[in-house]
């Protein structure tokens, strides 16, 4: 049986990932670590670090009490008032391991040895007295002693020493020997000293005799470097001599264990015992740092502040003070999980906090083999598993896969302490997915293309099939799908006939230019491209078809019965332009109803974001007017777009507008444009009431059927009012009926609408508009500031209601306007009603 590829990628990458994971990679290892950092970051800790301050010589420190180093007293006074406080360990991280370079004290023993010269006799007894005064000066000023004093006095102070590796510095066997016998009382007890792991100096700095005698303990400050130069653990012990001796901030937690360096035991590899507290190491002998949290965590207090007394008295009391430094120029920072930056005693008090807290992280001895057994699991599921699953389901498995092989180590780190390295797995089952899904797609496009080629025949029989049905776009869609060669030119050279035959020139030049692309020579194929072209840019989707003045109306040719269509609709003549653009009759086969169809197009004239924004507002015509449903406003059925070309289908009206009304001479009979404004009045109060505000009321888009029904047109710069399609500062409309606010630019609603209707009233009612002016600017103004004429100088039979009703509706301020068109509209059949009851009185 013939191999799947994916079982030798998912062998391949197994053995990989095997190969890298035991020479343990650099680039993996800083990964690795870089996982752990997350880890560390998201574990943190809650557990208290009151037990833990620190004294910082800080900035501030050095500026006020002078530059670095400082006379040791100094120091020395910053001990006895820790200690004067009831500090129970203080950790003094600086060593001293010269003597104070003192000009004044060593001038001052060159003079007492000088006077030794003399004896009692030749100074008459007084120079016994003059060597002591001079000693007791030279101790005075003897800083060193001072210090060493401090420390004797506290009785709590540990001191850090510091190993180096290195065979350029290895001292004599001799010195080494005399140094770690000095050692012996600082030294921990090792069960398996001849473990290998354990690292060996080759010299080692202390402090100065006087120092190291008068402290309580020692330990070494010697930092351990990842392999990124990161710090993320401490060897707990050194091993110098054959004495092992114990960190800084193992002493530290110990003493305040109240154990001694003689009473802490080691099982290298394994763990470090102080008292009751255990501390687990990895095979390697580290002790792995859990982190309190990044830079400024503990308690800090300013050394300044501790020498001038500015602190609580019991803030030292039973605590671990460390002092160090973190001034810059002094501060020799490192970079940890917790921080980027961080002073050695702030890594010092992290690591006695973890001890305090036990917040170990362990890694266990069976790390290596569970990573080994992790890449075999993933080796085994890339090879037999994943492969076999369904695309989505195989996706599926991968992400829980994923989840599990870092959710169950995050989980384990965060919640127990327990570090398992898991990069190689990982890495694996990321790039071993990735792999084999890429070559499942090459086969299946593989596979796909054999498929396409074997189905050619098919595809060519059902094309045929279907053209001989009439269902040309099927045909072409299965013909596309087939080799080109000669019978297949031909084949598509009579769909494109027949797409000719059925006057769908666009369609059938793409099957002309799909011909063209293989073969450009191929019998007439350019040349009848190029005509359709030019044929189609004038018929539906060229000037020909949307211009007023096209003869034989479009699409509609002498001699032949096909009729263009949009969408469902059919084409049968040109009516006029609109707003908004062409206006057609049309014909609904479906339902066999006359409409009118608006159309426009976006032409290439018009740049992307004027095409974007025609789009919009013509959709937004026919959102906003086919929402409404009232018998005074034109009814919409449809709306499209088709091939760059938009439509609206509405109702179609067999009438005239009422401009023709406008002019002496042509007036409608008063008493029925009462009835006519009414109508109107009635629908804009409907439209309003659907926050729709129509924008342009005037003669022109009022149309008055043949029935004696007056219904409003073109909603073309109606908008929907709500506060998502509302914009201020637009000015639409007709100049002699737009109201004032729509003239200033704010922001309009119906009573713009009843203030339009209101200067129709008047001039249908005198033949005259309201307001004239030489410009356009004048008569802008003449709208905003002057008050319209009585309307009774242009027609005196007119009534004072009538007057009193164009007065209201055209109020300047549209606060003293009608409210509400419904309003007005009721003021009209009210009047209206008032002039019947007179006529049919007079009759009588």
């Amino acid at each position: 049986m013939k191999k799947h590829p994916a079982l030798y990628w998912g062998i391949g990458i197994t053995v990989f990932f095997l190969i890298i994971a035991y020479t343990h990679t650099d680039f993996l290892e800083i990964l690795e670590r870089k996982l752990y950092d997350v880890r560390m970051e998201l574990r943190g800790g809650t557990e208290d670090s009151d037990k833990i301050v620190i004294v910082d010589i800080d900035n501030e420190s050095i500026e006020k009490i002078g530059r670095w180093p400082w006379p040791r007293f100094h120091i020395a006074a910053g001990i006895g008032k820790i200690s004067a406080a009831g500090a129970k360990v203080i950790g003094l991280n600086i060593i001293y391991s010269e003597e104070e370079d003192s000009a004044a004290v060593k001038e001052i023993a060159y003079l007492a040895e000088d006077l030794k010269r003399f004896t009692p006799e030749e100074t008459n007894g007084k120079i016994l007295e003059i060597i002591e005064s001079v000693n007791q000066i030279r101790s005075r000023l003897d800083n060193d002693r001072k210090l060493a004093e401090a420390i004797t006095a506290s009785d709590r102070v540990v001191l850090p020493v510091f190993f180096k590796q290195d065979d350029l510095l290895k001292p004599k066997a001799e010195e080494k020997k005399q140094k770690s016998a000095g050692l012996a009382g600082s030294s921990v007890k090792v069960k398996n000293p001849d473990n290998p792991d354990c690292p060996k100096a080759d010299e080692i700095i202390m402090p100065v005799p006087r120092f190291f005698q008068a402290a309580k303990g020692i330990g070494h400050v010697t930092i351990a470097y990842d392999i990124d130069g990161k710090v993320r653990w401490e060897q707990l012990l050194h091993e110098y001599g054959g004495k092992y001796i114990p960190s800084f901030s193992l002493s530290l937690a110990a003493l305040f264990l109240d154990v001694n360096n003689s009473e802490i035991e080691a099982v290298l590899g394994k763990s470090v015992s102080a008292g009751f507290l255990e501390i687990p190491l990895t095979p390697k002998s580290e002790f792995l740092v859990s982190f309190k949290g990044g830079s400024g965590t503990f308690r800090r207090y300013s050394f300044f502040d501790i020498l001038n007394d500015k602190y609580q008295p019991d803030v030292f009391k039973n605590k671990i003070v460390i002092i160090t430094p973190s001034a810059a120029g002094v501060l020799n920072p490192i970079s940890t999980p917790g921080a980027a930056v961080m002073s050695v005693g702030e890594f010092t008090a992290n690591a006695v906090w973890a001890m305090l807290n036990r917040k170990f992280v362990h890694k266990p001895s069976w790390d290596v083999f569970a990573g080994l057994i992790m890449i075999l699991m993933v080796g085994g599921l890339l090879t037999l598993v994943l492969p076999r699953l369904k695309a989505h389901v195989s996706a599926a498995a991968f992400v829980l896969l994923l989840a599990m092989f870092v959710g169950i180590p995050f989980y384990l780190f965060i919640s127990h302490g327990i570090w398992i390295q898991i990069i190689c797995p990982l890495l694996q089952l990321i790039f071993g997915y990735i792999g084999m899904v890429s070559i499942k797609y090459f086969l299946t496009e593989t596979r796909k293309e054999k498929i396409e080629v074997e189905s050619a025949e098919t595809n060519r029989m059902l094309g045929l099939s279907f053209q001989s049905q009439g269902q040309l776009d099927m045909a072409f869609d299965k013909f596309r799908k087939v080799p080109m060669d000669n019978e297949m030119k031909a084949t598509l050279y009579n769909l494109g006939l027949d797409f000719e035959r059925k006057r769908q020139f666009n369609k059938a030049a793409s099957v002309y230019e799909y011909v063209e692309e293989y073969d450009p020579k191929y019998k007439d194929v350019g040349t009848r491209k190029k005509k359709l072209m030019q044929a189609s840019d004038t018929m539906v989707f060229g000037d020909g078809f949307l211009s007023v003045g096209t003869s034989g109306g479009g699409l509609i040719s002498p001699g032949s019965d096909t009729r263009p269509t949009l969408g469902r609709y059919e084409i049968v003549k040109q009516l006029g332009k609109g707003a908004m653009g062409v206006v057609y009759l049309g014909k609904d086969p479906r339902i066999n109803r006359t409409t009118a169809i608006k159309t426009f197009r976006f032409s290439e004239d018009f740049t992307p974001e004027e095409v974007k924004l025609m789009k919009e507002k013509f959709f937004r015509e026919a959102e906003s007017a086919g929402t409404l449903s009232h018998p005074n406003i034109v009814t919409i059925y449809d709306a499209g777009e088709e091939q760059e070309l938009a439509y609206i289908a509405m109702e179609y009206l067999e009438g005239e507008d009422l401009q023709k009304y406008t002019r002496k001479g042509s007036l409608l009979p008063m008493r029925k444009v009462l009835d006519y404004i009414a109508d109107i009045a009635e629908a804009l109060d409907y439209a309003h009431e659907k926050g729709i505000v129509h924008r342009d009321i005037k003669p022109a888009n009022i149309m008055l059927l043949k029935s004696g029904v007056v219904k409003i047109t073109d909603f073309g710069i109606a908008r929907i009012t709500a506060a998502s399609q509302t914009q201020t500062g637009v000015v639409k409309g007709t100049p002699h009926y737009m109201s004032p606010e729509q003239i200033s630019g704010e922001k309009v609603d119906g009573r713009s609408d009843i203030f339009s209707l209101g200067s129709m009233l008047f001039q249908l009612l005198t033949g005259d508009v309201p307001f004239h002016g030489n410009s356009p600017a004048a008569l802008l103004h003449q709208i905003i500031n002057v008050v319209q004429p009585d309307p009774r100088t242009l027609n005196p039979k007119l009534l004072k209601p009538h007057v009193a009703i164009i007065n209201k509706a055209m109020e300047k301020d549209r606060e003293k306007r009608y409210q509400r068109a419904s309003q007005m509209a009721a003021h009209l059949r009210a009047l209206g009603k008032k002039i019947d009851d007179a006529l049919g009185a007079a009759k009588k």
